[in-house]
């Protein structure tokens, strides 16, 4: 896969950053600008920053409509035929603000 890396302000630059040392050791990237801030790795299927396949360039959103399998009879049961998460990577540099992503159904 080829994830995609947001470069906050948040973030810690250059190789500080843990971010920037795995997207360098999983060929994300080429190389680490040490004026540059790297705060997040992003892996999955997001519309706003999917993931890519490396041999086709394709989105995994779209390679999993393809091979909707992968993801197992049970989260494909409960979630369809879409990856039901994103794995983030953080390296932090200075504080951050809580981020709430509530669910569309009320659960008490």
């Amino acid at each position: 896969m080829q994830c995609f890396i947001q470069n906050y302000l948040w973030g810690k630059k250059g190789l500080a950053s843990e971010v920037s040392r795995l997207s360098l050791a999983g060929q994300h990237i080429d190389f680490v600008d040490e004026k540059q801030f790297y705060a997040e790795l992003w892996m999955g299927a997001l519309h706003k920053s999917p993931s890519l396949v490396k041999s086709s360039g394709q989105k995994l959103s779209d390679w999993i409509k393809s091979n909707n399998e992968v993801l197992g009879e049970k989260s494909r049961l409960k979630f369809g035929d879409e990856l039901p998460f994103l794995m983030k990577v953080l390296s932090i540099n200075s504080a951050l603000s809580i981020q709430v992503h509530p669910s569309k159904v009320k659960i008490y």
